[in-house]
């Protein structure tokens, strides 16, 4: 047993330290979308967009602008040293800066990206930040999607993990509508060439993507083809109501579902958390029409027109549907994570109707504040290290750093004073622990004022 802190200064630093590495794994900022109801779709549109209908979401967290080349870069380097291996398209040219610089705030969307390549980065920058992937290549959820081109289901995402992904159709619409059903557009009804980047829109960019976050209100617009009568003029702040660049024009962006053009009209289009249709449901169907599945994205792009002879393209509402094995200049990501937290060791499992608090058998129910304290509901606050199996280092604010597992509970090993001793779990006052070899009763646990 070599692990040992004997003070309260070790664990500050400790805590420090970990709280360091956060800032720095977390460091893309990302905006926070609170639950609610919303109408999906748009009644006055293309058919596929029909019928609108009513959805409801949980909350998540969303990137506040696209995946950009110097963010993708910096996660697939880890990426491939530890097993992730992407397509060669990946690779490809890229549009603008290809990587970052010292004080060049032009960062370029990444492009070119394939939907299977899209997911892997997904679960390699959960994987660097400490958080848990989300896609596997079993039900089971223990082979980690790393390599390959794999038609991932419904059921082998991990959808109650911490870790990224790509937004479902109806995450990335909620996001994009902000709270206001009528809207055509993220920031409003209006749209000329300084609020986005489209189809001969008059950007300096025109025929390629733009820096992310670009139309800012402080970028200079270069007219390019007289839409703005011979004048330079300042880009427009496009920022949705959320708080969020580029969900229209620029790259159009992956999300998680399949696309099926009469899925509006399912009733399980309709259900909380909706996900799309399952593979399971869509390939007959495909099948008998002899078309092959495709990936939605969302968003259109640089490519989108505003008067194409099927609709405006740059519309919130306005469903893309690509291969997923696509690699196209106008192909991107935007990722979200769900408003949850791993459990600290991963065998506890959630308690139904109590947000955040978890049960393992032998350890009983705790409360998870945050990725650092739990809450016993008889030892009271500590601080774990481990994975909760046979290995569990507690820190008792009282006490010191005792050492369990799942085969010695509901004995402790004190590295304080190395002693055993026995949790007494009967005591009704709580926290009460006997030394195995003097008998002597201590209390470690809790204790109320």
């Amino acid at each position: 047993m070599s692990f040992s802190y004997r003070s309260h200064h070790s664990l500050v630093i400790l805590l420090f330290l970990l709280f360091a590495h956060s800032i720095v794994a977390d460091s893309i900022k990302m905006r926070f979308i609170n639950e609610g109801t919303f109408w999906m779709g748009d009644d006055k549109n293309l058919p596929d967009e029909q019928p609108a209908h009513p959805l409801s979401l949980s909350s998540f967290f969303v990137d506040e602008k696209e995946v950009h080349i110097w963010h993708w870069q910096k996660v697939a380097s880890w990426a491939i040293e530890n097993g992730y291996v992407f397509s060669d398209s990946t690779q490809q040219r890229k549009d603008g800066p290809y990587w970052y610089e010292e004080g060049n705030e032009l960062l370029f969307p990444m492009n070119m990206i394939n939907w299977y390549d899209a997911v892997k980065w997904c679960n390699a920058r959960s994987e660097l930040e400490g958080r848990t992937p989300i896609y596997y290549l079993d039900n089971d959820h223990s082979i980690i999607f790393r390599e390959g081109e794999a038609d991932i289901t419904e059921s082998q995402v991990a959808w109650s993990y911490s870790g990224y992904r790509l937004p479902t159709e109806a995450e990335w619409e909620y996001a994009a509508r902000g709270g206001a059903y009528m809207l055509k557009y993220p920031w409003g009804n209006t749209l000329d060439g300084s609020r986005a980047n489209f189809f001969r829109s008059g950007d300096p960019f025109d025929e390629a993507s733009t820096p992310v976050g670009y139309f800012n209100g402080n970028q200079l617009i270069i007219d390019a083809d007289n839409s703005f009568n011979g004048e330079n003029v300042k880009a427009s702040d496009q920022v949705s109501r959320y708080g969020l660049y580029d969900l229209v024009g620029n790259v159009s962006e992956w999300c998680w579902d399949w696309y099926y053009d009469s899925w509006y009209d399912e009733s399980n289009a309709r259900k909380k958390n909706t996900r799309g249709p399952s593979f399971e449901f869509l390939a007959p169907i495909k099948g008998l029409e002899k078309k092959p599945m495709t990936r939605v994205a969302r968003g259109s792009n640089f490519r989108s027109k505003p008067d194409a002879n099927y609709g405006n393209e740059l519309r919130i509402a306005f469903r893309n549907t690509f291969l997923p094995n696509s690699t196209l200049r106008r192909l991107g990501l935007r990722c979200v994570r769900g408003d949850i937290d791993d459990p600290l060791w991963l065998n506890a499992k959630k308690v139904d109707g109590f947000p955040g608090w978890y049960y393992m058998p032998w350890f009983g129910y705790y409360w998870q504040s945050t990725k650092i304290w739990i809450f016993h509901y008889r030892l009271g606050w500590l601080y774990p290290k481990g994975k909760g199996s046979y290995d569990n280092w507690l820190y008792f604010p009282n006490h010191g750093w005792m050492w369990t597992g799942s085969y010695a509970f509901p004995y402790f090993y004190s590295n304080v004073d190395a002693a055993w001793y026995k949790y007494d779990a009967e005591n009704p006052a709580f926290g009460w622990f006997n030394n195995v070899l003097t008998g002597e009763d201590k209390r470690f646990g809790r204790v109320f004022p």
